[in-house]
């Protein structure tokens, strides 16, 4: 049974110690630093975590009863006690002396969730700092002023239903949010993220970005992009390692805290549908095969072609060596997105452009070069 945000509330104050509740209360943050950038690594409060728990489904066409709400809590860091969730949605039937007994377990099971959150999140920024593209990307994201918080992605069964099991999600944050309470949406700031003058799609007619940036929340959880109980054209796929997607994400988030986002469309086989998704895969590529090597199976297209049947290694780059020459037919050249990255992001777009050790994959120091008229 679903329990709303207002009755789990009442739950942690009946049974917190005076000692415990405010930090239960409150969402649990640990700041990840590289250099001058500051990551805030967030988990929910616990009555948004047990709104949260208690609203979890199976994904479509995985079944009903409780093997797959298990399956689904299992990969949300509940491993330690599953039962205890289990048993919250049946709360009301309970007896005080359970119900007691079942908060201090439920207390353990968060904190539990909570250091899972935050140490896998981690991990994966701890791999950027060993490759110069991952630390270029954590330089660019402590640029601004904006501040960057990664929460779980689980809030999707509440207020993201039309994201999915297996997705991350960035969103522009305005001044002040309180991040406490989540799980029934918080308001989203598109106006600052959105490049100056450029329409914004989701709004009413009239409504343009201001261009000043914002502080942003990424919604990621590394479990989604680990976990194979549940079928979908990710799994396996070229791009789709939890470090690989927290990589793309955030090259997202490196235009919404400088206002630089468009979404532009752009057609072509690989069916990015705009600049913002085509950008993220690019640069996230050069990640991929620094990490990877030559035998790095880079990502070349956005979505399947057809996402009930998709085709054998569908996100697989087919020919990388004729990315830039424009293989792909794309509405908006390599050489056009280049163009854009080098007068949005300069310092970014010449940090990759002269890494050290270039990785093989590399359109931006091919641009750099054909720019400084270099034979490539």
């Amino acid at each position: 049974m679903r329990m709303d945000y207002t009755k789990c509330v009442e739950f942690v104050r009946k049974f917190a110690s005076p000692g415990e509740l405010h930090e239960l209360m409150r969402p649990a943050s640990k700041p990840y630093r590289y250099a001058h950038t500051t990551i805030h690594l967030t988990y929910f409060s616990m009555p948004d975590w047990l709104a949260v728990m208690s609203a979890a489904k199976s994904p479509e066409g995985t079944g009903s009863g409780d093997k797959p709400i298990y399956d689904v809590l299992r990969a949300m860091a509940l491993e330690s006690d599953i039962g205890a969730v289990v048993d919250f949605m049946r709360f009301d039937s309970m007896e005080p002396p359970e119900r007691e007994r079942l908060f201090r377990r439920l207390v353990i099971g968060y904190k539990l969730a909570t250091e899972w959150h935050q140490r896998t999140v981690s991990d994966c920024l701890d791999g950027f700092t060993r490759k110069g593209s991952g630390r270029a990307l954590l330089m660019e994201l402590g640029r601004t002023r904006h501040t960057i918080t990664v929460m779980p992605h689980w809030l999707y069964f509440m207020t993201l239903p039309h994201d999915g099991f297996r997705n991350s999600t960035p969103r522009g944050l305005r001044a002040g949010q309180i991040l406490s309470h989540i799980t029934d949406g918080i308001p989203v700031n598109e106006r600052d993220v959105y490049a100056k003058g450029v329409p914004i799609s989701s709004f009413g007619a009239g409504e343009i970005g201001t261009g000043a940036g914002a502080s942003v929340v990424l919604y990621y959880s590394a479990g989604t992009f680990t976990d194979t109980r549940y079928a979908d054209p990710t799994v396996g796929a070229a791009g789709f390692q939890p470090d690989e997607v927290l990589f793309h994400e955030l090259v997202h988030v490196t235009r919404m805290i400088r206002g630089k986002e468009t979404l532009a469309p752009v057609e072509g086989r690989p069916n990015f549908g705009n600049i913002e998704e085509y950008f993220a895969t690019v640069i996230a590529n050069i990640y991929l095969s620094e990490k990877g090597g030559k035998e790095a199976r880079l990502r070349g297209a956005y979505a399947p072609p057809d996402l009930a049947n998709p085709p054998n290694d569908w996100s697989v780059m087919k020919d990388p060596d004729g990315f830039y020459r424009n293989n792909d037919g794309l509405s908006m050249p390599p050489d056009r997105l280049m163009d854009t990255f080098l007068l949005t992001q300069g310092q970014f777009y010449r940090d990759l452009a002269l890494l050290p050790t270039p990785p093989w994959f590399n359109p931006v120091r091919i641009h750099f070069k054909r720019s400084q008229k270099i034979p490539v």
